[in-house]
């Protein structure tokens, strides 16, 4: 993590990086073939539904300019570097995994609107600068809609589950500043379960607990708080790495329904800790310290307890507490260590 990137999101030093973590041994059974599909296939695609843009997907960053000199490349007859779509086991339609600013860049001007604009062509040849897709002439038209762009469509065999698109996913975005883990889920995962960490997130209760009370912009509070639910949920079969755990938890939750108790047992786990220690409780050290948020809120999300302040000081007192929140908090030992101490404590 660079110094920039660190600065702004002041935590306790006490694990390493995801670059740092062994990564577990994996093998796919992954089906990847081409379709050559032309750009009124896409538009087409997208209006029933059949073209899954995530929410996340870094939205549409794209300026006028640059996806005006796209639409220019397919109508002098340029190359243009293909795109990968997802097609789950179940359901129909196809994961937009790469290629979003494309799609939607050619699907936009198609459509004939640009978010609340008018989509015409701006920095391109005079022959077309300023026309939209109306004024384009027949031929134009006939030539834009039937431009191709390949897509490399992607299914996943085995095991039976979705877990490439992830990992794919991650390793296609690596230019510019690359996606951190959550970024990637809120995109791979996109349902629910992410709104409702997004709604939580945003609660007065949990911005007291984190002493920052605007969101981070590249989503490290909505980690740590994914990383709370998931060690409630499953904290016993916790194994390494962190990315991992955090990800399938991530995955099983998508598109749940029962997000009402959980929703009252985090809130309420974050205001029996304010109720006794309302300013920054979990900066032990005058840095914010994982391992102790994490274990506490687990505790009491599981529990529903009310600690007392003395209960809590005894707690990030005791010698094998401090040991299981001050170096290696990502290894199992150390994450089950520090939940069994809270649970001691605590309940």
């Amino acid at each position: 993590m660079s110094q920039e990137q660190s600065a702004d999101w002041d935590i306790e030093k006490t694990e390493e990086d995801y670059e740092q973590e062994e990564t577990p041994e994996l093998e796919f059974e992954i089906l990847n073939y081409p379709a050559d599909t032309t750009l009124k296939g896409y538009k087409q695609q997208l209006d029933d539904g059949l073209l899954k843009v995530p929410d996340f997907q870094r939205q549409f960053v794209w300026d006028q300019v640059k996806a005006s000199k796209l639409i220019e490349s397919f109508l002098i007859g340029l190359p243009v570097p293909g795109v990968f779509l997802y097609k789950p086991r179940a359901g129909k339609g196809y994961q937009v995994i790469d290629g979003h600013q494309r799609i939607t860049s050619v699907t936009a001007y198609l459509s004939g609107v640009m978010g609340e604009n008018k989509f015409r062509l701006k920095g391109v040849s005079a022959r077309w600068n300023g026309k939209s897709f109306d004024d384009l002439s027949e031929s134009d038209q006939f030539k834009l809609e039937q431009a191709v762009m390949r897509a490399t469509i992607i299914q996943q065999l085995d095991p039976l589950d979705d877990r490439s698109i992830y990992l794919i996913f991650e390793r296609l975005n690596t230019g510019g500043m690359n996606l951190n883990p959550m970024e990637v889920r809120r995109c791979v995962y996109h349902g629910k379960f992410i709104s409702f960490l997004d709604e939580m997130n945003e609660s007065t209760e949990w911005r007291k607990i984190l002493a920052r009370p605007k969101p981070d912009k590249r989503f490290r509070d909505v980690e740590l708080l994914l990383r709370v639910l998931a060690l409630s949920d499953s904290w016993l079969e916790y194994e390494k790495p962190m990315k991992g755990f955090l990800s399938n938890y991530t995955a099983k939750m998508k598109d749940s329904d029962n997000l009402d108790v959980l929703r009252n047992q985090f809130l309420h786990a974050c205001r029996a800790v304010l109720n006794v220690k309302p300013e920054k409780p979990f900066h032990l050290r005058g840095k914010l310290n994982y391992g102790a948020l994490d274990a506490v809120l687990c505790s009491l999300v599981n529990s529903g307890g009310n600690p007392s302040e003395d209960s809590l000081d005894m707690l990030f007192s005791d010698t094998g507490f401090v040991a299981a929140t001050s170096a290696n908090t990502s290894d199992r030992h150390e994450v089950h260590t520090r939940i069994e101490k809270a649970d001691e404590f605590l309940t």
